[in-house]
């Protein structure tokens, strides 16, 4: 009598997929509501082997993803959404991890570990923007990268200066480096015949030339429609200029998506650590986890803000008198953020309050 071999049939069952993805081979772990199976090795094409593996391992069934948010960017989740996998980008610091996981991290041990904590409900997708704001986000982040690498460039010039005992004249030793400064160190460098300056000054006006194509480019992206209006609505706000609005709309992208003013100083880094044991609680130190972007220019936005504004001029001066400036430029920076968010959702420019 032949024997019959029953069809796998997973239909209505839930299967949860943690995935560890690198460039070239993802590590896969599947599991059900009773069993967590063997982690299995993906290779390119990743989707689509992927999604094959899926078909035929748990036919008909319910599919499950996450990865860890990183290098790989949302490509995958797009692509694996498309092939019906309902998928997530998690944070990695909101996987539950043991002291054990982190001693002898390989792997399968992550892939594991997602797909466990995945079907347990853990779990919680960061926002994934579209392709087209994730271009506007990239031209963004480019500009700040280009103003770091040139604010390096000059540290290792002045570096150069001072290890070959180059004085720079006082009247030119100024945060701001103007023509007659960089021609000073020109004249230094072919003095001395420096190739070393020379090289440092040809890196120099690369990242200045590439600065202004950059700047060139976010007022043309400030001026597409989706963005002029809320642009517009952005820089009504004291102290916040060019830079700092395209930054909060690259990077924020959605306000609705923060249920209130306390999620979105959690998202940029405005919230203090705190411990409570009983009925003691302690506060501490701003929070690790934020948007540097966000945070550093609205910091610096504060400072510009308490210049322009009266009233935050004086409240300013009030927590200055119990705490430190730079505790206070942080409450400051707290109240600009509200302002910020109130505009974004009302769709109405900022009015000074009358003095």
């Amino acid at each position: 009598m032949r024997n019959e071999v029953s069809k796998l049939d997973y239909t209505g069952q839930d299967i949860f997929c943690g995935l560890d993805v690198h460039k070239k081979l993802w590590s896969l772990t599947s599991s059900t509501s009773h069993r967590i199976y063997e982690t299995v090795t993906i290779g390119s094409p990743l989707v689509e082997n992927t999604l094959k593996y899926l078909n035929k391992k748990f036919p008909g069934g319910t599919y499950h993803a996450a990865y860890e948010a990183g290098f790989s960017g949302f490509w995958a989740q797009r692509s694996l959404t498309e092939g019906g996998v309902s998928t997530i980008v998690v944070n990695p610091a909101d996987i539950p991890t043991t002291h054990k996981q982190r001693d002898q991290k390989t792997d399968k041990r992550d892939s594991r570990k997602i797909s466990s904590s995945l079907r347990s409900g853990e779990l919680s997708g960061i926002h994934v923007a579209s392709v087209q704001a994730e271009m506007d986000r990239h031209l963004i982040r480019q500009r700040m990268s280009i103003s770091g690498s040139e604010r390096r460039v000059k540290h290792q010039i002045k570096s150069h200066l001072m290890f070959s005992g180059i004085p720079i004249p006082e009247r030119m030793d100024k945060r701001h480096w103007s023509r007659r400064f960089i021609s000073w160190l020109k004249v230094i460098q072919e003095s001395r015949n420096d190739v070393t300056l020379r090289m440092m000054l040809d890196r120099l006006d690369l990242m200045r030339g590439l600065r202004l194509r950059a700047l060139s480019e976010l007022r043309k992206l400030r001026e597409e429609q989706r963005h002029k209006e809320l642009y517009s609505l952005l820089v009504s706000v004291p102290g916040v200029g060019m830079l700092t609005a395209m930054i909060l709309i690259g990077e924020i992208i959605d306000i609705k998506r923060f249920s209130g003013i306390d999620q979105l100083c959690s998202f940029v880094g405005l919230i203090p650590t705190s411990k409570s044991s009983g009925e003691r609680v302690r506060t501490g130190e701003m929070t690790h986890r934020k948007n540097n972007r966000i945070l550093t220019h609205l910091v610096q936005a504060s400072w510009m803000a308490i210049r322009q504004d009266q009233e935050l001029q004086q409240k300013y001066e009030v927590y200055t008198q119990r705490m430190s400036g730079h505790k206070a430029i942080i409450k400051i920076s707290r109240i600009l953020l509200r302002r910020i968010r109130w505009v974004w959702i009302h769709k109405e420019k900022y009015q000074k309050a009358e003095s």
